[in-house]
């Protein structure tokens, strides 16, 4: 049950209690957490360490707690009472002392459940290579058909390997793997450490499991060697460091997902850019678009306004300004009266509406002679321009002078 709750509880519980603590943080460590309101710059820093040092703590929680994941009716070592390295002869007086206690004669309780596990694991352990194949890869081996090492290390790697097919399938396609996923811890991982920016540090954890578990295989030691200087030390500060290496397997398992979720997690809130990419570029490129739809509409109107005037023009640059003069209000006149509220439906009905032949020929005539410029009518019209303009009125009169008395 806490392997299927715990990919939920950490898509949504880091982040609730990190905003729960921080107005504890920041009365207890104004130092290092200062009060500020919700969404400012500083709140924000203070949550993204918050979130940081909530995912630490249950890092190290998971990490100091990975021996009670596994149950004691797998772990053949724990049923008997003994340690890994234990001898032919504290095998056999741990396998006796069991039997006093649990045997249905003896106990007279009439289950023999756990007489049936006891000798079970007692047989598992008391055959050399029934027990280097459990150490490796747990009680699974007693339904493997094979005999000899060599067929048990084949057998074993060819379901190991099963973990990591799946996830580099997961790198091409999430949802396809997680879907078609049976293993509920592989699910979880599938489902909810999927990391696009950060895919470099999940290929470094992964080679780093992948090294550690043939490490683990094909060694013949049963764990990893540590000096017997510091292993006590190791056992009690790591106690996953004295477990079979099955189990020890299955914790570098879950540790490569729970950092491949932290790791996700963490990405979140340091780096939230990423998530919003692809978005921006989607927005770009609609940018783009318009902007190439534009410049075209640009070249087209130039083609089919401004090369006509040039054409017409007849090599005369004064006669071309005036052209491309006119030419250019009359467009700021039909944009501005087209994009009016008031007067766009009205433009708009005009134009769709035909013009009488009659008409349209006079309105050629009017637009050539227009297009030819005349100088006497330019002048009269910079006179009627300075005659509507209004003189500044006078200034007031000055006061009368009177004697001083």
């Amino acid at each position: 049950m806490s392997t299927v709750l715990t990919p939920l509880l950490w898509s949504f519980l880091p982040g609730q209690i990190s905003h729960q603590i921080l107005p504890y943080l920041s009365s207890f460590l104004p130092g290092l957490f200062p009060p500020s309101p919700r969404d400012s710059p500083k709140y924000l820093r203070n949550y993204r360490i918050a979130f940081t040092g909530v995912v630490s703590l249950y890092l190290a929680y998971t990490l100091y707690k990975g021996e009670d994941t596994q149950s004691t009716a797998e772990d053949y070592y724990a049923l008997l009472g003994v340690s890994t390295n234990v001898d032919d002869d504290g095998l056999k007086k741990a396998y006796r002392t069991l039997s006093r206690l649990y045997h249905p004669d003896r106990a007279g309780s009439g289950d023999d459940t756990i007489f049936i596990l006891i000798r079970r694991a007692y047989e598992t352990l008391n055959d050399p290579i029934k027990r280097y194949a459990y150490d490796r890869f747990g009680p699974q081996i007693l339904d493997w058909k094979a005999a000899s090492m060599r067929e048990y290390i084949i057998t074993g790697l060819n379901h190991s390997i099963g973990f990591y097919i799946y996830w580099a399938k997961q790198e091409r396609d999430p949802m396809s793997v997680a879907k078609s996923a049976n293993n509920a811890l592989l699910a979880e991982e599938l489902t909810f450490s999927s990391i696009c920016s950060d895919k470099q540090w999940r290929h470094t954890f992964f080679c780093v499991l992948l090294l550690s578990e043939l490490t683990l295989i094909l060694s013949p030691t049963s764990s990893f060697p540590i000096s017997h200087r510091f292993a006590r030390m190791f056992h009690k500060v790591f106690p996953i460091l004295g477990a079979a290496p099955f189990m020890q397997i299955a914790f570098l398992h879950r540790l490569f997902t729970t950092i491949s979720i932290a790791i996700n997690q963490l990405t979140s809130v340091w780096c939230p850019s990423p998530a919003s990419s692809k978005t921006t570029q989607e927005e770009w490129n609609k940018v783009i678009a318009s902007l190439r739809q534009l410049e075209m509409e640009s070249v087209t109107s130039f083609q089919g306004e401004i090369v006509p005037l040039l054409s017409s023009g007849a090599g005369d640059p004064k006669s071309v300004e005036f052209l491309i003069q006119s030419n250019m209000e009359d467009l700021l006149v039909e944009r501005s009266i087209s994009s009016h509220p008031q007067i766009r439906q009205a433009y708009q009905a005009a134009m769709t509406k035909p013009i009488p032949r009659n008409l349209r020929q006079m309105d050629m005539s009017a637009k050539n002679d227009a297009r030819r410029p005349n100088p006497d009518l330019e002048e009269m019209d910079q006179l009627e321009i300075a005659r509507l303009i209004p003189l500044p009125p006078s200034p007031p009169p000055s006061p009368p002078l009177r004697p001083i008395r």
